[in-house]
């Protein structure tokens, strides 16, 4: 299946091949369980907004994501500025509580706010977090750290190697490598890789990962600081969103799962609408896996959000027979205001559906998790 991308008045771009397995139309409608869910799966299109599922749904034909029974739409500014980062939308989702631009999981003054994952670790559940990116970037940052600078990769590290989390899996091994050793960005004293050692495997390839079968508690490092794009991963995001499930659901307390779309927000920022696509087929791809285990399991609530929208991306023409985008264009090399999707299936999905506020979304889950066990 191919679809053709050319911008506004400029001459072809892109020619894009995807080769797209059938998406199942089955939906399990089972009722809600007593006491809410039992496990969570948060996806995170990081930058992705309503076009840039538009232009992948019109390469594929369809999507995982129309799975979905209910649907709604996220606001996502911060408190300091209409046009959010993806540090403070981030935190409005992991905390429930709105901060400023560039602030991981600290309140307006700088406060630590806890996090959807550390209450889940306090329940006794256990918790992943995997990215495309380094697992130190704002969006996993948000979930598992607390600093007033997104950029403080050193201190996002040590504080994740001594929290709780169970599955790790993205980039950002330079961060984690004791300053004497080859490769380490570190300046200080400090080894996070020994405290990860102390309470789980730690591998740093794809190959290792896919041995360790999802056994147990994993940091995974797939990139010295982020991975490459779709084109260039010898991996997808819904293997390791596979090998995240099978890692947390193996004990039967329940688990709290956070996987992003990394890409997506960087392919817009390029404004390379071929690059959009792929992005947001691949994260959509994890959508289904994640979809698949939730249809079997009846326990397990899957959200679908965005931080924010990236690019201002617009779809001006094109053809759904022939799979082409004739016409399309950004507005913006940056982050816009729009409101952006929030999809829901399982175990009090019905709660999602309608416009709400990213805060909103982190409170939600943490009131679910409270309220689940």
């Amino acid at each position: 299946m191919s679809i053709w991308l050319r911008k506004a008045a400029a001459p072809l771009v892109a020619v894009i091949i995807l080769s797209v397995p059938a998406v199942s139309s089955c939906v399990d409608r089972r009722e809600t369980p007593p006491g809410g869910p039992a496990n969570i799966i948060l996806f995170i299109g990081d930058g992705m907004g309503i076009a840039h599922l538009t232009a992948a749904r019109i390469a594929c034909g369809k999507l995982h994501m129309e799975r979905f029974e209910v649907a709604g739409l996220l606001t996502t500014w911060s408190s300091d500025e209409l046009v959010t980062d993806s540090a403070a939308s981030a935190t409005a989702m992991a905390t429930g509580v709105k901060t400023r631009n560039g602030s991981i999981s600290v309140d307006p003054g700088g406060t630590p706010l806890r996090t959807v994952i550390e209450l889940a670790e306090e329940r006794g559940m256990r918790t992943g977090l995997v990215s495309l990116c380094s697992v130190t970037h704002a969006t996993p940052a948000a979930f598992a750290s607390h600093v007033a600078d997104r950029d403080d990769n050193l201190e996002i590290a040590r504080q994740m190697a001594l929290g709780g989390v169970d599955v790790l899996i993205g980039g950002g091994l330079e961060y984690f490598l004791p300053a004497t050793a080859g490769g380490s960005a570190r300046t200080d004293t400090c080894d996070p890789m020994a405290a990860l050692r102390e309470r789980m495997a730690v591998v740093t390839s794809i190959d290792e990962l896919r041995e360790s079968g999802g056994k147990g508690p994993v940091a995974a490092f797939l990139a010295q600081n982020h991975p490459g794009p779709v084109g260039e991963r010898d991996y997808t995001l819904a293997e390791l969103t596979d090998i995240a499930v099978t890692a947390l659901s193996s004990r039967g307390n329940g688990f709290f799962l956070m996987v992003e779309g990394s890409q997506i927000d960087w392919e817009a920022h390029d404004n390379n609408a071929g690059g959009v696509v792929l992005e947001t087929v691949d994260f959509d791809r994890a959508v289904g896996a994640g979809l698949d285990f939730a249809e079997k399991n009846g326990r397990t609530l899957v959200i679908v959000a965005a931080d924010h929208e990236t690019g201002g991306f617009a779809l001006l023409g094109g053809s759904l027979q022939r799979a082409e985008i004739s016409s399309y264009d950004f507005s913006t090399e940056g982050h816009t205001a729009s409101m952006v999707p929030l999809l829901a299936f399982g175990p009090n999905a019905e709660d999602f559906g309608g416009i709400h506020d990213n805060a909103w979304l982190g409170g939600k889950l943490i009131s679910l998790i409270g309220f689940g066990k």
